[in-house]
């Protein structure tokens, strides 16, 4: 299949053909709602990408599309329906097709009810359908990644704990009693999202309190969504991934450990450093910064983690794909965190906040990251659920190279730009803000032919995604798609 087929096929000498068998008979019971997750993400995502260029074209030029039927599509309808297509239709549908598939495989366990997923998915699909139109509509909400009208988060709650009781489920039920990380990483995304999103919306939309508490906390429920719910899907792809291809263990079960409990620890005391300089409490804040500078620790457990496993086997990206695609978002998610310990600090706080550097930060958590990671973990997961092969390893290429270079460009120009602002900002020579917004117009025209470029990309892996899900992709015989020829000797056989 495509790249390295599973590392135990290569390092366990004693695997018997009813190992294989029990592989193909999981990868057939998850078909379904794997495929339905993936292809349902690739629809949002394709959805996102095109809100993306709009709210760029809306904030740059007012007059754009300015339609009497189309008065819905002004900058901040389309900026919060962005965001929402983005995050809860792609990023959580496609992590969550992952992890099912990862679960089922780790526990050793068919699935045996694919039905139940179905549902779930349908009803989160609903859920993100009816968010959209809603804030189109006017309905939306100010509160930033809970945009969508507050009628429509118990939808997604409910659907969301539908697929993590069945996750739980399933591990309980493992064949296999070791506990892998990636397992752990899976089974922190199943829980941690539940208690953010249930809280989170209790707190905003229920209960009565002072604004700026609910400020409080919606800054504390978008970290959390980025990083222990995106995170943990993320780092349970790569831990999985990058040994499989590689044919090796992961280098050392306790610094995974580390990087695990790390992130259980301080993930959900940090959010609130955003707020730093705002009217709260200041230990609010000094709470949040000091919890994103400890999560350095986990951080650098990972990476080493990572590092140490590839030693060596660098080349593998010269030919794989999914190690491609996991390798950036591996050195994003590092990257990250250090921007995240970065922005707490207070004298870097104050140039950063209310500037483009937000939008740029959010973009490397959840495009240059999750995004990259995802790719990589789909193209590795679709030909052995299909059983064919991608179409063209030209298509997967240029995929590649269009999202790493419209990342790059997303990310920068934001951060870039923020900074440009910030230093505008402080120009007393400059009687209003208008020198800041006329600085900042320059770097969302690159952003607006940022998303262009990401739409390319994109649409060009969905229509791919599409012809697999219908079985038009290569036959086993006719080999793994790869984008070089330096390690077709190390291929196994396509049905492992």
């Amino acid at each position: 299949m495509s790249d390295t087929a599973e590392s135990t096929d290569k390092t366990n000498p004693h695997q018997t053909p009813e190992d294989v068998a029990l592989r193909a008979s999981i990868d057939r019971s998850v078909r379904l709602p794997v495929l339905f997750f993936f292809s349902s993400a690739g629809v949002w995502l394709i959805v996102a990408m095109v809100l993306g260029f709009f709210q760029a074209m809306k904030l740059q030029y007012p007059g754009f599309l300015d339609y009497d039927f189309l008065f819905f599509l002004n900058y901040p309808r389309t900026r919060a329906a962005f965001t929402g297509a983005l995050i809860y239709g792609w990023a959580i549908q496609a992590g969550l097709g992952v992890c099912v598939w990862l679960m089922a495989r780790l526990c050793r366990v068919p699935l045996r009810n694919p039905i139940t997923l179905i549902i779930a998915g349908h009803f989160w699909n609903a859920g993100v359908l009816f968010g959209v139109l809603g804030i189109f509509a006017g309905f939306g909400n100010s509160m930033e990644w809970m945009e969508f009208p507050k009628w429509v988060w118990p939808i997604l709650a409910a659907s969301y704990s539908m697929i993590a009781v069945w996750m739980i489920t399933m591990f309980v039920r493992r064949r296999e009693q070791n506990v892998y990380i990636a397992q752990w990483y899976i089974l922190g995304a199943c829980v941690w999202f539940p208690w953010l999103y249930l809280t989170a919306n209790v707190f905003i939309h229920l209960l009565p309190g002072a604004a700026v508490m609910k400020t409080a906390v919606n800054a504390w429920y978008t970290n959390g969504v980025l990083f222990l719910v995106l995170g943990p899907m993320g780092l349970a792809a790569a831990y999985y991934l990058i040994p499989k291809i590689l044919g090796r263990p992961i280098y050392s079960y306790q610094l995974a450990q580390l990087g695990f409990w790390g992130l259980a620890i301080f993930g959900g005391w940090a959010g609130m450093h955003k707020l730093v300089g705002g009217p709260l409490p200041s230990w609010m804040p000094g709470v949040g910064g000091a919890a994103t500078l400890f999560m350095l620790m986990p951080v650098i457990a990972v990476a080493i983690n990572h590092h140490m496993t590839t030693r060596g086997q660098h080349n593998a990206m010269s030919y794989s794909p999914t190690m491609r695609f996991t390798a950036i978002g591996a050195i994003s998610y590092t990257l990250l965190n250090v921007v995240a310990a970065l922005y707490c600090v207070f004298p870097i706080a104050e140039i950063t906040q209310l500037t483009l550097a937000s939008i740029g930060f959010q973009m490397l958590g959840i495009y240059a990251f999750f995004s990259m990671t995802m790719f990589g973990a789909i193209y590795f997961i679709v030909p052995r659920v299909t059983q064919t092969e991608w179409r063209s390893a030209k298509r997967i290429n240029q995929h590649f190279w269009f999202s790493a270079y419209g990342t790059v460009m997303l990310v920068g120009l934001m951060i870039v730009g923020g900074l440009s602002q910030s230093a505008e900002n402080n120009n007393l020579d400059v009687p209003n803000y208008s020198g800041v917004v006329n600085v900042g117009m320059f770097y969302v025209r690159g952003l607006a032919v940022t998303f262009l470029l990401l739409l390319y990309a994109n649409a060009n892996f969905f229509f791919h995604l599409v012809s697999m899900t219908l079985g038009l992709g290569k036959k086993e015989a006719e080999g793994p798609t790869l984008l070089g020829h330096g390690a077709h000797h190390q291929e196994l056989p396509s049905h492992t």
